[in-house]
């Protein structure tokens, strides 16, 4: 029974951390959403990304738990080019955070109007990431257990607010597989993004909670993805807001007013799953908290840019990266599989010859 409780609060864990690490400004505002799927007939591509995030979280966290986490996957899967891999993977990291800054700016900005308000809520979140980072993994997963539920229960109260309609809209017209590429590039840069996460978090779970964690995370996102984009579509205008998702439920009464705190959250937990990799990366050095504090500065200024201009320009270069560095993580999974599978073969041949050999000695016995 321990066991089993142990292997279920690891598969939670990493559950809501693979969750939190998505579910971040541009999920919860709508405007990564909108920008990425269509406005009707979104349910199959939605389909299609939920199974392409819990293959790629699955693998992931395999690569995590085969090489010693994210460090040990970027040595042993691109050797190398490790270098190269890493500093990518830290320049999407440092964009997320800016993007997440600066989607809390935008939420203080449409609540409290004027520009100050903008940029006092993104100095603000820089200054909470840089105290709270401090607790590690550790400290990742507690704040996710803690904040990702109450998300996931907000959204799901819109859940049947635009009624069902709204999910079952036929496809509008357009390009079938343009929309699919764009389903590839969110779904891409979302894992790149979570990648050192996922890689840690598989190497600390068991496979069993990895893959259950892994699906978990799959689901939630997707149904999440279609409450959201529902919503948005069936407030027509809020498609071209700058945060869709609050144009569409912000004014309504009821659960409207808990919109700014629960997407705050949202924000943070995205913004700390994105800065635990740059938070790592002066691990151990001298004037560590020196270079973080410079780090943090840079990355408030780059939130300046805004969230829209963010989501639109420099989402789909990061989603590009994401296939690519997936790409490279299944090398290592496929030559796994067909030496695995040559050494099956082999076994069987020669525990057919051995069987072969005993029926010989056996009739030879027998005349």
């Amino acid at each position: 029974m321990a066991k089993l409780l142990r292997s279920a609060s690891a598969a939670a864990k990493t559950g809501f951390s693979l969750t939190g690490a998505v579910i971040g400004a541009g999920f919860l505002s709508g405007a990564e959403l909108v920008r990425f799927f269509p406005s009707a007939g979104f349910l199959p591509y939605l389909a299609v990304a939920a199974l392409l995030f819990f293959g790629g979280f699955l693998l992931l966290s395999w690569c995590g738990r085969r090489f010693g986490g994210f460090e040990g996957t970027l040595r042993r899967v691109f050797a190398a080019r490790a270098p190269w891999v890493r500093a990518a993977v830290l320049a999407g990291s440092f964009i997320t955070c800016g993007s997440m800054l600066a989607g809390a700016g935008a939420l203080a900005q449409a609540c409290f109007g004027g520009a100050a308000w903008r940029a006092a809520a993104a100095l603000a979140g820089t200054v909470l990431v840089y105290v709270l980072a401090h607790g590690g993994m550790r400290g990742l997963f507690a704040v996710n257990f803690a904040l990702v539920p109450l998300i996931l229960l907000f959204v799901a109260f819109y859940a049947v607010a635009p009624g069902a309609a709204a999910y079952g809209r036929a496809q509008a017209e357009g390009d079938a597989f343009g929309g699919l590429c764009r389903v590839l590039l969110y779904a891409g840069m979302n894992l790149f993004l979570a990648a050192p996460l996922a890689c840690d978090a598989g190497a600390r779970a068991g496979a069993t909670a990895a893959a259950a964690g892994c699906a978990a995370a799959a689901l939630l996102v997707g149904a999440g993805a279609a409450v959201v984009l529902a919503n948005v579509c069936a407030a027509g205008d809020a498609l071209y807001a700058e945060m869709p998702f609050f144009r569409a439920v912000g004014a309504r009464g009821g659960a409207g007013v808990l919109f700014v705190p629960v997407s705050l959250c949202g924000i943070f937990t995205t913004l700390i799953a994105s800065y635990y990799p740059l938070h790592n990366l002066f691990g151990g050095k001298k004037r560590a908290p020196v270079w973080r504090a410079l780090l943090c500065a840079a990355i408030f200024l780059f939130s300046q840019l805004g969230l829209a201009r963010i989501v639109q320009y420099v989402y789909p270069l990061l989603g590009g990266a994401g296939l690519v560095f997936l790409i490279g993580c299944l090398r290592p999974l496929l030559r796994s599989f067909f030496e695995q599978e040559l050494l099956r073969q082999r076994d069987k041949r020669i525990h057919a010859r051995r069987k072969y050999a005993q029926d010989r000695r056996c009739r030879h016995h027998k005349v």
